[in-house]
């Protein structure tokens, strides 16, 4: 049977409907009862609130101290939030640089982390600060966590005709001006650096630090991580980022168990240099939060996942633990749930038992890189093409939508995608909270259009929990229809381009806030009925 040309076009265009349809997550919607309401309580200062030139955030898991840490990652200082006043507690400026680091490097802001996170140290009077430095502190000749050996894994960068061989992602020297944004910038190699500080009566970090674990990472417009939790018996989960530019689906390095490019790490800050692999496959995770309530493998849970103050996970010691059969939960009655932000396909919030993830005898798999055995990378419940690297918007592409739940593999709790209605840039941040949220389980925020989102299902191995849009109202109930990105224009004022990066926490007492990176200003939320 023959098909005029009208009828081919209209089969095409169903089917590149169909195959679109198959390879994105289903849209969003808003849901119709429940909204959000936000507070405004206090700021940190900001020098730089054009858009695009800062690069901010915040540290919530704290229970020790009952504080909240602020971050100005770019340019070096950190202030502490406790009993309603702000204080800056160290600036790169001011103070004095640990032995051996130059943290006088600069780079795209969004990647230039000159103190890249903050951690919880092991009593109320310590933190861990993990500084990015171009040089190794004094007593390291070389990292504790390795980039992968040079040469080893090859790309390609954009997209034909101007295709260009790159012999190592993982020091890819000046990028070829064909790359989106950042032709010509030249990638080098950096350093996390991990060092436990005292805090004096002041309240001030105190000079010298004690330096205890290294991270060779790659300066490029990409994946550079820095999700962490605080564990117990001074362990640490860090997550390193998959230490190459956007584009490419990470090459083998996240699935070989022998790197740490694409890792969850786990990580004795009481042995120098010590550390075990605890998750594999995590693209560019910058969150990480334990919340009470066992994970439920192979059914759907019926029960809300609770945030639990001041609890942390712990690994029994000598044992090793198997994922129990479908129906049963895992004994350790606590939840590792971490963001990934996604290429162009899913963006994810996952979970797992705390007890799987200490158990770094079966190293957890969240699906990202090249697979060995099968040849798949996974990102979210999808199948995606390798990608060229430094190519924003279609790489790496969509193969194929992923149906049911694969043995090996953690399906992710939510994801969502870019649609024709809603340009999604990426997640940002999520939060869990019994205190500020009664139907909602999940809330999560994304880079570019200040939507807050929400699911009301808890976790579900079965495949991820649907979610929902949210209505945002400020504190006279006035509707802000940009979302988070409403909050930018009440402070700067007709700007233009509203984009905040808003950063959900938690406050000590376990509500829920928002901090904007933009401006600088953090609030209060609390879901409400509409």
């Amino acid at each position: 049977m023959k098909f005029t040309f009208a009828a081919s076009i209209v089969a095409l265009l169903s089917t590149i409907r169909a195959t679109a349809a198959q390879c994105s997550p289903d849209p969003l919607e808003y849901i119709e009862e429940i909204g959000m309401k936000v507070e405004k309580v206090g700021s940190i200062p900001n020098p730089n609130t054009d858009a695009f030139s800062y690069n901010l955030a915040v540290s919530d898991t704290h229970q020790k101290s009952g504080k909240l840490f602020f971050l100005n990652q770019m340019l070096g200082q950190i202030y502490s939030y406790d009993n309603a006043t702000v204080k800056k507690i160290w600036d790169m400026e001011e103070n004095e640089i640990p032995s051996g680091l130059d943290l006088n490097f600069y780079g795209p802001p969004g990647q230039t982390f000159k103190v890249h996170q903050i951690v919880e140290g092991e009593n109320a009077d310590e933190i861990v600060v993990v500084f990015t430095s171009t040089t190794l502190p004094t007593g390291w000749s070389e990292p504790d966590a390795p980039l992968p050996a040079p040469g080893a894994y090859p790309g390609y960068v954009c997209k034909f005709p101007k295709t260009t061989f790159v012999r190592d992602i993982y020091r890819m020297g000046v990028l070829p001006d064909c790359v989106s944004n950042y032709g010509g910038f030249p990638c080098y190699t950096i350093y996390n650096v991990f060092y436990k500080f005292h805090i004096d009566e002041s309240g001030q970090l105190a000079n010298n630090p004690t330096p205890f674990f290294v991270i060779e990472n790659q300066m490029v417009p990409g994946h550079l991580g820095g999700g962490a939790l605080a564990l117990e018996g001074g362990k640490i989960l860090w997550s390193v980022g998959d230490c190459t530019i956007f584009g490419f689906d990470g090459n083998y390095a996240p699935q070989s168990d022998d790197q740490t490019c694409g890792k969850i790490l786990l990580i004795d800050s009481t042995e120098v240099g010590s550390f075990e692999i605890a998750a594999k496959g995590v693209r560019n995770s910058q969150q990480m939060s334990v919340i009470e309530g066992q994970m439920e493998v192979g059914v759907t849970t019926t029960r809300k996942l609770k945030k639990k103050k001041g609890i942390k996970g712990k690994k029994k010691g000598g044992q090793t633990s198997t994922h129990p059969p479908t129906g049963q939960t895992s004994t350790n009655p606590h939840t590792l749930v971490f963001m990934d932000i996604g290429g162009v396909t899913a963006e994810e919030v996952n979970a797992v038992s705390m007890e799987d993830i200490l158990d770094t005898s079966t190293i957890e798999n969240f699906g990202w890189g090249r697979n060995q055995i099968d040849g798949k990378t996974r990102e979210g419940t999808f199948y995606i093409a390798p990608g060229y690297g430094g190519v924003l918007g279609d790489q790496p592409a969509c193969e194929k939508r992923i149906f049911s739940p694969e043995e090996g593999y953690i399906h992710p709790w939510i994801q969502f995608g870019r649609t024709p209605q809603d340009f999604y840039y990426g997640i940002i941040s999520f939060v869990i909270s019994d205190e500020s949220f009664d139907k909602l389980s999940l809330v999560w925020t994304e880079f570019n259009t200040g939507n807050v989102l929400g699911t009301t299902e808890s976790y579900s191995s079965d495949g991820p929990s649907k979610g929902y849009k949210i209505n945002l109202y400020d504190a006279d109930m006035t509707p802000l229809p940009m979302g988070f990105n409403d909050l930018v224009k009440e402070e700067l004022g007709e700007v233009g381009y509203f984009r905040g990066d808003p950063r959900l926490f938690h406050y000590p007492d376990g509500t829920a806030g928002v901090f904007i990176e933009r401006t600088g200003v953090f609030y209060k939320l609390t879901e409400i009925e509409i």
